[in-house]
This record gives C-alpha cells, sequence and structure tokens, in this order.
C-alpha cells in the first residue's frame, strides 16, 4: 500500500502507484502480484503461471493472452493534505491499450492509445485514507475484429492482421524478426499528483548560435493561473552553473553561454552535456521543476540542389556529417524489461564508431533515458512515428487520437537537440504505392495523416525539427517508389530479399540508405537460452526464425562466398562472416561515394528477443561479427579496396569466367582535420604465404573526402599463380587514428586453398575486468575470432581480424556491459575461417 505523509502549501507533490498491485484474468478470482511499470505477460511468467515466453516453442502456446481481459488493481492511501490541494489529478504515463479505469468504483477515463499520457482530475473522486484504483484492460483481438467487421485478414507483419486499426506497439503483432506477444498492462510510470494554482505543463528550448556563444531560449508552457508566477532556469556543465536567469510566466527566458563547449556527433568532436533545471517559482517558492540533459548545437537535415540533384545530408554545428549507424528496435518484447540492454546496446553503437540511430517506426517511443543516453554518446537520432508497412485509417476519430500522440510525443521529445529529424512513417509507400495509385481513398488517408496531421503538430511544437514524410521516401514522386538516385532516402533489399549478388551494392548512388541488411544466426550460447537443439532446421530454431525462407537466403549467400560449413557452430559463424562480409561490401561503396551518398543506417543493431536476424547485436548484447566489421567500416579512417571487373559463375557446365585483374584503393577520412596518411599495400600467395608485391606511398587525408589513391594491376600475378591463389592486403595510417587494415580477394574465399595455420597465442592478465591477448600465425589466417572458453559475453578490441606470417596482434579483452560475474579467466580460444570446413 503506498501513502504519503509530506505536502506542501504550494508545491506539486506526487505519490508514485508503483507497489502493492494486483492483477488478474476477469472472470478469475484469485490474484497475483503484479510489477507496474510491466505488462501481463511478465506478471504471468514472473507469478510461475506460464513457461519462459522466449524458450522453445512457447511463443505458439501463449496466444491465449491476447485474447483475454485482464485487470489490474491498487489499494492506496491519500493523505488530508494532499486530498484537499486545489488539483489532484491520476497521471498514467502509459497504459496498453484498451484501458477502463475506475476510482472507487466510479469510471474516471477510458483510453484507447498506448502512446497518449492519460492525467484527468480525481479530486472528486479520492477519499481521504484508502482509495481502490482499478483498471480493466480489453483484449486488443475484439476491437480489431469489431473494426476489421468481420474476419481478420493477414497484413505485412502480421499473420493474423488488424493491427493497424489501433494504436499500439506494432511489432507485439509479430515481425520478421520478432515474435507475437500483444500484450496488456500498465507500461510506463503511475502516479498521483496534487498541485494548486500552477503547474509546469511543457517547455520548448530553442537555441541561437553566434561566434563564442549561444544564447539557450526556454519557453515555459502552465496550467493554472499563472498570475504571480515566475520561471527560473540554471544551465550548468559538469555540475558548476553557467548562467542562469528568471522571467514573468508567458515571457521567454533567455541564457546566455560564453565559450560554449558545442557537443558534435561520435567521432566529429566531443560530446558536452549541460543539465538544464527550470523551476516554477510562486511567492518566491519553487512550486514546480524540470530537469533534462541538453547538448549545444545546430543540426539540421540540409537539402540544396548539388551536381547530382538534391542533398540529403545532415549538418551539426556547419560541418555536414556522413551519418553512420543501425536502426533501432524495441530492446526487449517486453519494452519494460529493456533499460540495461538499451545502456549497453548504445555503448555498443558509440564504440562501433557510429553517430546516428534510427528508432524505427514499428516499435516505441523510447523513454527519456533512451534520448539523454544516445546524447552522452554522441548518437544523433532519426525517430519516426509508430507506423510501419501498411496503411491506416483517415477517419476522423483515427485522426485525432494520432495527432493526440504526435503532439503529446513531440512535445516531450523536441528539446533533445540530438533530435535532428522526425519521420512519419516506415516503407508505407515504399510497400504499398501501387495500392494507393489504385485506391483514391487509401491515398486520401496516407495524405491526412502524414501530410496533414504530423507535419501540422510539428511546426506547431517543434517547428526546429525536420519533417520527413516517410522513410524511404522520393520528394520528386511523393507516392511513386522511392527509388530515386537524385533525391530522398532509399531502403535498398535487392541484396537479401531479391537474393541479388552483393556487388549490386556498387550499383547504387542513392543519397542516403537508411535501410538494407544481410542475415546471421544468433551465437550458440544465445541459442542455448531458448533451445538445446543444434539443427537449424529444428523446431525450436525455426521458430526463432521470423522470416519465410530466411535460412535458404543466409545458404544461398554463404554458399556464394565460402565452403560448406562442416558442422553447427560453422554454420553460425559462416553466417556472421557471411553478414559481415555483405554490409562491409555496401557501406565501404556508400562511404567511397561521399559527398553524393551521406548515410548508411544498417539494419538492425540490436534484438527484442533471441533470434536469427539482421541485427549486429544479439539480444542480450553479445557483438557478432557484424559489429566488429563495423567497428572498422565506420572507423573515420578507412582505406577501401575495389575489385575492377566481375566474376560470372556458372556460365555453363559450372564454368567461371573473371576478369578481376585490379583494384582500386580508396582513402576515406571523416576526421576533424587535415592530416597526411601512409598507405601499404602488398599482395600475397596464399599457398606460398609469400610477399609477391609491395608498394608504401604517402596520402593527403582530407575531413569528409574519399579519394581514388591507387590501383593496383595484378595481371602479370595472376598469370603466375591464377587468381584463387591472390591476396590483396592494404593498411591505412595516420597519426592519432586506428591503422585501417583490409584484405581482399580476386575470387570467392572458398576457392582459395588456405593452409591450417598454427596460432600461438599468449594471455595477460591487466586487471579483473581485462586480460591482454597476444596472438599470431605461421600462415594466413582468415578471419580469426577469438572468445573465453567458458562461452562468457565480453568485448574484445578488434575480433574477426586476419592474421599474416610473422605479424603479431595484441587485443583488450574485458567483460561485457553491466556484467557482475567473477572476473574474466585467462583461458581463450579461437578459430579461423579454415577450421569451418573440412577440407
Amino acid at each position: 500500500m503506498s501513502t504519503l505523509q509530506h505536502s506542501l502549501p504550494l508545491a506539486l507533490t506526487s505519490l508514485p502507484l508503483t507497489n502493492g498491485w494486483r492483477f488478474r484474468k476477469v472472470g478469475d478470482e484469485a490474484s497475483y502480484q503484479a510489477k507496474v511499470p510491466g505488462c501481463v505477460h511478465t506478471d504471468l511468467h514472473r507469478n510461475g503461471l506460464i513457461p519462459d515466453p522466449f524458450w522453445g516453442n512457447n511463443e505458439a502456446h501463449l496466444q491465449w493472452i491476447e485474447e483475454e481481459n485482464w485487470e489490474y488493481e491498487l489499494h492506496f492511501d491519500i493523505s488530508a493534505s494532499m486530498r484537499e490541494a486545489r488539483h489532484v489529478e491520476l497521471v498514467a504515463e502509459g497504459l496498453d491499450t484498451l484501458a477502463t479505469v475506475r476510482l472507487n468504483g466510479t469510471i474516471i477515463a477510458e483510453t484507447h492509445n498506448m502512446f497518449v499520457p492519460l492525467r484527468c482530475d480525481v479530486k472528486a473522486y479520492l477519499k481521504e485514507g484508502e482509495n481502490h484504483l482499478h483498471i480493466h484492460f480489453r483484449n486488443p483481438m475484439e476491437y480489431l475484429r469489431a473494426c476489421e467487421g468481420g474476419p481478420l485478414q493477414p497484413v505485412a507483419c502480421d499473420p493474423i492482421g488488424g493491427r493497424q486499426y489501433i494504436r499500439k506497439q506494432q511489432c507485439s503483432f509479430g515481425w520478421d524478426w520478432g515474435p507475437r506477444f500483444a500484450t496488456s498492462g500498465i507500461w510506463r510510470p503511475i502516479s498521483i499528483e496534487a498541485w494548486n494554482e500552477a503547474r509546469i505543463d511543457g517547455y520548448q528550448v530553442s537555441q541561437v548560435h553566434a561566434e563564442d556563444a549561444v544564447e539557450v531560449c526556454v519557453e515555459t508552457e502552465l496550467a493554472g493561473e499563472a498570475a504571480n508566477c515566475a520561471v527560473a532556469a540554471k544551465l550548468s556543465l559538469d555540475g558548476k552553473p553557467v548562467a542562469e536567469g528568471t522571467a514573468a510566466a508567458g515571457e521567454l527566458l533567455s541564457l546566455s553561454v560564453d565559450q560554449p563547449a558545442l557537443w558534435y556527433p561520435n567521432g566529429k568532436g566531443e560530446q558536452p552535456v549541460y543539465r538544464l533545471e527550470i523551476s516554477l517559482i510562486q511567492h518566491g517558492e519553487a512550486v514546480d521543476s524540470r530537469s533534462q540533459l541538453l547538448g549545444l548545437c545546430e543540426a539540421e537535415l540540409d537539402r540544396h540542389e548539388d551536381q547530382w540533384g538534391e542533398s540529403f545530408q545532415f549538418v551539426v554545428n556547419g560541418i555536414p556529417v556522413f551519418a553512420k549507424g543501425a536502426n533501432w528496435i524495441p530492446s526487449h518484447s517486453f519494452v519494460n524489461e529493456g533499460e540495461a540492454l538499451t545502456r549497453d546496446a548504445l555503448a555498443s553503437a558509440q564504440a562501433a564508431n557510429m553517430n546516428m540511430i534510427r528508432v524505427w517506426g514499428g516499435g516505441i517511443y523510447e523513454d527519456d533515458a533512451f534520448y539523454e543516453e544516445c546524447l552522452r554518446r554522441g548518437l544523433m537520432v532519426w525517430q519516426d512515428f509508430m507506423f510501419a508497412c501498411w496503411t491506416y485509417p483517415g477517419d476522423e476519430a483515427f485522426l485525432a487520437s494520432v495527432e493526440a500522440e504526435a503532439t503529446a510525443q513531440v512535445r516531450r521529445l523536441r528539446n533533445f537537440s540530438n533530435l535532428v529529424l522526425l519521420c512519419g512513417n516506415n516503407e508505407i509507400v515504399q510497400m504499398h504505392w501501387e495500392r494507393m495509385r489504385d485506391d483514391a481513398q487509401l491515398t486520401r488517408d496516407y495524405e491526412a495523416l502524414f501530410h496533414g496531421v504530423l507535419p501540422k503538430v510539428i511546426e506547431e511544437h517543434a517547428p526546429r525539427i525536420a519533417y520527413w514524410p516517410s522513410s524511404g521516401w522520393n520528394p520528386q514522386d511523393p507516392m511513386g517508389f522511392p527509388d530515386n538516385v537524385e533525391s530522398g532516402d532509399t531502403h535498398f533489399w535487392g541484396v537479401w530479399h531479391a537474393k541479388q549478388p552483393v556487388e549490386a551494392y556498387e550499383k547504387l548512388e542513392h543519397r542516403f540508405f537508411s535501410e538494407f541488411g544481410m542475415q546471421s544466426y544468433p551465437w550458440p550460447e544465445t541459442a542455448a537460452t531458448f533451445t538445446k537443439s543444434t539443427n537449424l532446421y529444428s523446431p525450436e530454431m525455426d521458430n526463432h526464425q521470423k522470416n519465410g525462407g530466411g535460412n535458404e537466403t543466409i545458404f544461398h549467400y554463404l554458399s556464394t562466398l565460402y565452403r560448406f560449413p562442416k558442422d553447427y557452430p560453422s554454420q553460425v559463424y559462416l553466417s556472421q562472416l557471411n553478414q559481415a562480409y555483405c554490409l562491409r561490401f555496401g557501406i565501404e561503396h556508400m562511404r567511397r561515394n561521399m559527398p553524393r551518398t551521406m548515410g548508411a543506417l544498417y539494419w538492425q543493431l540490436n534484438d527484442c528477443w533471441p533470434v536469427a536476424s539482421w541485427s549486429s547485436l544479439d539480444f542480450g548484447g553479445r557483438w557478432k561479427v557484424l559489429h566488429y566489421a563495423a567497428r572498422r567500416f565506420f572507423a573515420p579512417l578507412l582505406v577501401s579496396v575495389k575489385r575492377i571487373g566481375e566474376e560470372s559463375v556458372y556460365v555453363s557446365n559450372n564454368y567461371r569466367r573473371s576478369n578481376i585483374d585490379q583494384m582500386e584503393i580508396y582513402s576515406i577520412f571523416d576526421g576533424t582535420t587535415p592530416t597526411q596518411g601512409n598507405l601499404e599495400w602488398t599482395l600475397w600467395s596464399v599457398s606460398s604465404n609469400k610477399v609477391l608485391a609491395r608498394h608504401t606511398q604517402s596520402v593527403d587525408l582530407n575531413p569528409g573526402e574519399s579519394a581514388r589513391v591507387e590501383v593496383v594491376d595484378a595481371l602479370p600475378y595472376i598469370a603466375e599463380f591464377g587468381r584463387d591463389d591472390l591476396v590483396l592486403r592494404t593498411r591505412l595510417s595516420a597519426e592519432g587514428y586506428e591503422t585501417s587494415e583490409n584484405t581482399t580477394f580476386f575470387s570467392a574465399p572458398r576457392r582459395v586453398e588456405f593452409r591450417e595455420p598454427i596460432i600461438e597465442m599468449q594471455t595477460e592478465r591487466l586487471d579483473e575486468n581485462r586480460i591482454k591477448v597476444s596472438i599470431m600465425s605461421d600462415a594466413i589466417a582468415y578471419q580469426v575470432f577469438v572468445k573465453p572458453e567458458d562461452g562468457r559475453d565480453f568485448r574484445s578490441s578488434d575480433n574477426a581480424f586476419d592474421l599474416y606470417p610473422g605479424e603479431r596482434k595484441t587485443l583488450i579483452i574485458e567483460k561485457a556491459g553491466e556484467e557482475t560475474e567473477s572476473s574474466l579467466g585467462l583461458e581463450f580460444k579461437c578459430f579461423s575461417y579454415r577450421d569451418t570446413y573440412d577440407a
């Protein structure tokens, strides 16, 4: 039972309604303890009423939950002083979704949108002492069938159908990487607030930048009576105040910061984070307050005419930034369970040299802590509204609900200075432009929502933030397929869904790639959390592969590059090598193509449960090979090699034809100031482990520049040794930057006869959390991976790297994330590509 005894004459007081909740299925007598915030699935599991939803095929056996109604109730005490306040309100930041709220037996509210906070006056219904709060959650399926007016029909990523009618996390109905758990519950904090004359209802922060100074302007919005009110604001850095000010309520309050510490995206500068504190003053007393982190920066989406059409690039503090990052989905299928996972995943994004996260439109609007963590880690945020992959209603009630949703979320998020774009939806035009072209009503509904309601809300509440109607989108043909190389952004799925060869990336010259990807399997240690099977086609494994034909597509690409894996661990490792190879191939092309192309956001960063997917992080945070590769291909200093020519496989009777005789070497630099680099390339014979040719040269490195610096003609060596025996090794170094290395074959690695390397490994403990590993090989060892023998999660300074004879590689391996287990052991194992197949 929650109790509050403290009260002030004027100040807003809050009673969190966190402890003491109970829940039950409607109609049952027995009730059970509930965790709030939370949801019915986790409450059922916590009470031992259902098995682990993620284990094996349990998902299928738990679908009954979405067909049931559920109720939550709490008995809580209210003090006399709180009851006597002029305004006493119930504040529910998120109810999922169809909720009827009763206080002491009286219906006080009904909700139908999980993204719209509830605030309602309950003074007349409260009693001094004990009160009873009851929330009835109607199951979503009954509602969806009523909206459909008949049997539901499957829609994209929803095998049953109807998700488009309800303002609820869309991927809770299933996706091609996630389970179907359409849950219910109190998913955000809930409280009672008491106040008298006024409270802060919101505020808007703007920044005016001048040379060596920034003016931070705060416009505060109040509820209640603003008379006799003033607003005070303080800006501090590292706990030290740098600016303070006071203004009458309703007036603009300005804070002047001299010699400001500017915020830059990861890799472009530092990320100083100020704290802004706002207080509402009444009769000389602070009666309400707000606080948030703030980065001082100017960030904008820059679209200007250029030689290729219209740019699509983000400019921060006057500097064009190549956006390097990934797409974000909820970090847990039950979103209240993902706090630690979120922090760890964003730390991993920063560690992989990312500077942008796209919050994808089929999940949730994340909590404030997410955006603040992005700010700390130098991550710009592209924020979708929560609409994805299907057309939505355009009736008056639906649009009104969306307007309330957008207003609430835009007002909450608008002051995060790293929020650089608000996007209407994910892939609706891309997937349904033909349907909308043939159906005028669909088009009207779409335009009312994404060209009417949403931009209107942004213009009213957050005019500094750019709006983009859909991703991908072609502004030259707003209702056409978004595949325009001259402007806009694109989602390219020719590689994967259409099974085009990876070389298809090099034919693309789009301005910004906001989705593309390749699947891989989770590490065996991750898979062991949901199955004992090691057969990728077992029922349990199959349930954790949500993309139809996904296994076949993985093996289609895997078999193009590599020899057939000898066992389950090899299948997993080769799938991850293939994933990393394909994305490295595409992203290196995109970076070579800057400034024409100015963004590469791969699909996807994280998983919401253990699954085969496009992620670079397993569920739980374990780095796949792709994430180690991303750390290299997103690095500020990058050497990239483009093969000239092509190989035609299976021309006739399984013969090959190839004219890949030359390699172009590019230097790519995202640093902050011009510098000098050193390029070294060596041409090796794999069979003899000997260097056939070597060259070193200096290279001019200019920020934001990609330059072709060398062409290697290997034809004479091909004539003598053959393509299958040759490998080009490139290294680009510059003072203050990590050396970039690249290994490029003249034919697929599966055609190369690698020797079995003898790898020597030495370990040294640095402290309880860190081990230094020194490793070398007597032969070319392709894609060497090092991991602890005990299978625990870890982070390494590098992994899935190439070793060349006589060279020593040093790694620093440390405990992962917030792991609290005993210190790392000294026992490690390593394996390479050569270990994945039988000769």
